[in-house]
């Protein structure tokens, strides 16, 4: 198992948004995690990635573990060099070329020769079908685009693990498929998955494991097929016909 965590809590003031989740996911899975609004899947996503800190709950990542209230900041830059995280904004340098905004993370943060930065950056781009855009800049990119950079950069890093926060919740639907396109090329790689998703279809056809979400807990999970086809849980069932 590449990932693990356990009884995870957090709490904004009074609002106990996490009450005790946990999750598993192997290698090579692609684990959709749905729910509606307000049900705390950006939030566990941020914890396991130390955006946010838990105030409860631990961490095991390929044999290691962490209490999530306590990990120190050596210790989570470290596990974030094993990951990458796609935000639902891109969050791109608005004053960098597409190319530059690849090869930023890997010049400044691991430390690694320009020249060779640039080179993994336009793999990574060509990979994601965006390497005739690698100069230009986020205001020339349409949404689809800005995304596909960002999970460039994603994959750039050579992750073990990608976390995607709604990927596709900016984008209009015509753009959606070309992101969603890529990241199905990704899991037929294999590359591992931690993904939180409104994209119902996604989630059936893509992900190995999905887990429906609600109200801080984990209310219903398992292989994607059987939670779509014969949902044990009456609101797993409501949600999956609605999304809502």
């Amino acid at each position: 198992m590449l990932l693990q965590v356990e009884n995870v809590r957090k709490s904004f003031g009074p609002l106990e948004v996490l009450k005790g989740v946990s999750l598993p996911v192997d290698r090579g899975d692609v684990v959709a995690i749905l729910g509606p609004s307000g049900s705390g899947k950006t939030t566990l996503l941020r914890c396991v990635n130390f955006l946010e800190r838990a105030d409860g709950g631990t961490l095991t990542f390929d044999g290691e573990r962490f209490d999530l209230s306590r990990v120190s900041r050596r210790d989570a830059a470290r596990l974030r060099r094993r990951t990458a995280f796609v935000f639902q904004s891109y969050n791109l340098f608005l004053n960098k070329t597409a190319l530059e905004n690849v090869a930023e993370g890997l010049i400044t943060a691991r430390k690694i020769p320009r020249a060779e930065a640039l080179d993994a950056a336009r793999r990574a781009l060509d990979k994601v079908g965006m390497l005739d855009r690698a100069d230009h800049y986020p205001s020339q990119l349409s949404g689809g685009q800005q995304q596909r950079a960002a999970i460039a950069r994603a994959i750039a890093a050579q992750p073990e693990i990608i976390y995607f926060d709604e990927p596709t919740s900016a984008l209009d639907p015509e753009l959606t498929g070309e992101v969603l396109s890529v990241m199905r090329q990704l899991a037929d790689e294999g590359m591992t998955m931690l993904v939180v998703t409104h994209e119902l279809g996604f989630a059936r056809t893509v992900s190995s494991r999905t887990v429906f979400m609600e109200g801080g807990v984990v209310v219903e999970s398992g292989p994607s097929r059987q939670m779509f086809e014969s949902p044990r849980e009456e609101r797993t069932r409501a949600f999956l016909r609605t999304g809502a």
